[in-house]
């Protein structure tokens, strides 16, 4: 005796398959009827100048002239070396006072305070409080000479209160962790614009640039004429820090805070206008420009020029140095 059930529940089961395998059959059709092969014809990359200068107070003019390079370039020393740096660049700063120097490219052309350790150099100016700068840059790139100029003003410098290490926490008061806290007195008859720098020198490592602490530059508006505390915390270690070191210096150099042992020198700044604007939005894109949930914020430059990046920044700067002395035996 057939079981009709059986049958019907069986004949229901091939009747959906073959719906399923008429439905993906034409879908097939229909996605692959719709498929286009389209040619985009990208422009020519235009290479920009972008420039990388400061100014302190006592210290030579730095700059370090780059080009950009296209985002999907294939990168090796060698293309470096032949497409980033430029090196037959005139670049000649004046002072406000009527002082001037051209810059020159060291011998071997490396400069270890330069970032990239490869920058021109002022032979006889030194930066001094409360003067103006104004930075020429002229080089021919192939087609056209290129030309740029910025300027900016070293104001005067300021005295910190008192500086100290400051536990994480009040609680683990032998905590090997600490940060860096200054006192400080702002002025309130005028507009002032800070950043904060560190160094480090300990038995595993020493820095060879100086650290920027979070934010890079802020300014008075929130404590104008006030004494305040501020918080130092190392941040934005990066290859340029790390270069040359071992995996285990390097591993100890990439912290946020300070550990016994630590010699911590802190540099204090004031800078003008200008030059806060290019720091707040380039320490923005920094800070947040890995971030694939946010736009990319714009770098405001203090150059005046065609297919010029970067800027021209000018510091007032002091430092103080504090040491933590070892009493925990934390390297040995």
């Amino acid at each position: 005796m057939i079981n009709i059930g059986l049958f019907e529940g069986w004949w229901r089961r091939i009747r959906v398959g073959l719906l399923v395998l008429v439905m993906v059959f034409v879908s097939a059709l229909f996605f692959g009827a719709c498929e286009t092969e389209i040619e985009v014809d990208l422009p020519d990359y235009e290479p920009k100048l972008v420039i990388e200068g400061t100014i302190e107070n006592g210290q030579p003019a730095i700059v370090t002239l780059t080009r950009s390079i296209p985002y999907f370039a294939d990168m090796d020393m060698q293309y470096i070396m032949n497409n980033l740096f430029i090196f037959d660049a005139t670049v000649i700063v004046t002072s406000s006072d009527g002082e001037c120097d051209t810059l020159t490219l060291p011998r071997p052309p490396l400069y270890m305070d330069a970032p990239l350790m490869i920058a021109y150099v002022s032979p006889t100016l030194r930066g001094r409080e409360n003067t103006s700068y104004t930075l020429t840059v002229k080089y021919y790139d192939g087609k056209d000479t290129v030309k740029a100029v910025a300027v900016t003003t070293i104001p005067h410098t300021f005295d910190l209160d008192s500086v100290w290490f400051s536990y994480l926490s009040e609680i683990l008061n032998k905590d090997t962790m600490r940060t860096v806290r200054v006192l400080m007195s702002d002025n309130g008859a005028e507009a002032n614009y800070y950043r904060f720098q560190v160094k480090v020198s300990c038995p595993k490592f020493t820095d060879r640039l100086w650290v920027s602490t979070v934010p890079v530059a802020f300014d008075d508006k929130t404590f104008n004429g006030i004494t305040f505390n501020y918080e130092l915390e190392r941040y934005g270690i990066t290859m340029l820090h790390t270069f040359g070191m071992s995996e285990a210096q390097s591993q100890a150099c990439r912290r946020l805070t300070f550990r016994p042992g630590d010699t911590v020198y802190v540099k204090h700044s004031l800078m003008d206008y200008n030059t806060y604007r290019f720091m707040v939005s380039g320490g923005s894109e920094a800070i947040l420009g890995s971030n694939p949930f946010t736009n990319p914020a714009p770098v405001i430059s203090n150059i005046e020029g065609e297919n010029v990046l970067g800027a021209w920044c000018g510091f007032a700067s002091k430092i103080d140095k504090i040491y933590w002395e070892d009493t925990v035996g934390y390297y040995n």
